[in-house]
């Protein structure tokens, strides 16, 4: 019997059937022939073996399907409340203090941990930052989350495409952080779930919505003609147009926000450790999707 270091779990020692091997975690050998060969072969499969065999000791965190209650009064809303933290400590870990001393098997291990944090929180998060965004007013006559609903709702009623409504329905959603630049939070926040153009038109919504309203606060209201020569932009037009300035209605019939679950779940899933898809670069390289 032995104890886990990290943990101080007592785990039981089962001995080496003769014949059987498993991928040496820690060993420096992965710098060595065999840990080239892996890497320069195929990411993919090395991160296969890896989690059949070095991480199968790893602990699994079930979420519920539906994040916990939110409430403002106790700091709890937003992705601390879906159990991140909880995920967090149970992950399994690495033992290199710089980076220049670390070897292949470590970032095999982080980019399974990493994307294990994705798979089971993001689509909580999210709707966490969401049901946060019901008590954000800032003087507009419906709150933020009924906003972005009833603009998820002109989407869905237009036969909007199903990045499109998403991208409705998350337009707003830095605002949970911050009203100033929550146009570019909310964009990098949707950025992984969407195309690099729908990605666009949420980053520059803003600059679209003074067409509407800046000559009354002394802003210009061109400032879209900047990407008139962007093939987003007749996207980005009709999306302002159409579904985000009109949707401040307290009358409108939005659709309620579990009607979008589903398609928060898709959309944010992230990666399946196990999926021998999963590469190195799925987990380090920021890609358009």
């Amino acid at each position: 019997m032995n104890k886990d270091p990290l943990t101080n779990d007592v785990q039981s020692h089962t001995p080496e059937m003769p014949g059987s091997s498993e991928p040496d975690c820690e060993s420096d050998n992965s710098n060595s022939g065999i840990g080239r060969t892996l890497a320069a072969a195929s990411l993919p499969m090395a991160l296969g073996a890896f989690v059949s065999g070095c991480g199968s000791t790893r602990s699994e965190v079930v979420l519920p399907e539906v994040p916990g209650p939110c409430n403002p009064a106790m700091g709890d809303c937003g992705p601390v409340a879906t159990g991140f933290q909880d995920i967090i400590d149970r992950e399994m870990r690495t033992t290199f203090t710089r980076e220049d001393e670390s070897h292949f098997f470590d970032w095999v291990k982080i980019a399974i941990a990493s994307s294990n944090i994705n798979r089971v929180n993001s689509d909580k998060a999210i709707i966490n930052l969401l049901n946060q965004c019901r008590q954000y007013v800032l003087g507009f006559p419906v709150n933020t989350l009924e906003h972005c609903l009833q603009t998820a709702t002109r989407a869905v009623n237009d036969n909007a495409t199903d990045e499109l409504v998403l991208a409705a329905l998350l337009h707003d959603i830095g605002i949970a952080f911050s009203y100033h630049g929550h146009a570019a939070i909310s964009a990098a926040i949707i950025r992984p779930a969407v195309s690099e153009s729908v990605y666009r038109v949420v980053m520059h919504h803003h600059e679209f919505e003074l067409a509407h309203y800046g000559h009354l606060i002394g802003e210009p209201t061109d400032m879209r003609e900047l990407y008139a020569h962007e093939d987003w932009y007749p996207m980005a037009e009709e999306f302002v147009d159409n579904w985000v300035q009109v949707s401040y209605d307290p009358g409108f019939p939005s659709l309620p926000l579990e009607e979008f679950l589903p398609l928060i779940k898709e959309r944010f899933s992230g990666f399946r450790p196990s999926d021998m898809e999963v590469t190195m670069r799925d987990c380090f390289i920021e890609t358009t999707p």
